[in-house]
């Protein structure tokens, strides 16, 4: 263990192998889940970094893929609908597509509820995480309206209907 720099996560993947080989499994168990988790969050940076080059390159096909890949790293780690929804508005938005970016706005409106239930998953049962609390709900979809609401961003949707409705809710 000495080898390895505290920053290192090959140190905690050993120590989790340490703690399964001395039989405490649920600190190997914990370890590997803390992983886990810091996992999903540096890969789903790493593909919006991609994704910012890929329009950076006005290589909309890249990103498109791109923002599909971060969607199925949030399935894949269980992080919930809008983890998963999410990384889609804004190529919508630079597509201009007014169903899908309306699609997409809702859908994160909706699962707002659920944002910390991949506190629930199996994958994460011996993390402690905090309790996601009505206030930072509620003001997640204040400010979400807000966004959505932005005229040099979603301007092109100022006479749809459904846009004016979801805003105004």
């Amino acid at each position: 263990m000495e080898y390895f720099s505290v920053q290192n996560p090959e140190r905690k993947r050993k120590q989790a192998q340490i703690y399964a080989e001395t039989g405490r499994i649920r600190e190997a168990y914990k370890a590997y889940e803390e992983l886990l988790f810091s996992d999903f969050q540096r890969s789903s940076m790493e593909l919006h970094g991609m994704y910012m080059l890929a329009l950076q390159d006005n290589n909309r096909k890249k990103a498109r893929w791109l923002a599909d890949k971060q969607k199925e790293l949030a399935r894949c780690f269980e992080m919930g609908k809008y983890y998963e929804i999410s990384s889609e508005l804004e190529i919508a938005t630079i597509e201009k597509d007014a169903d899908s970016v309306i699609y997409v706005m809702e859908e994160m409106l909706s699962s707002v509820e659920q944002i910390g239930d991949f506190r629930k998953s199996i994958l994460y049962e011996h993390l402690d995480f905090k309790e996601v609390k009505e206030d930072f709900i509620s003001n997640l979809k204040e400010n979400l309206k807000k966004c959505f609401q932005d005229e040099e961003n979603y301007g092109f949707l100022k006479d749809n209907k459904r846009w004016q409705k979801l805003v105004n809710q």
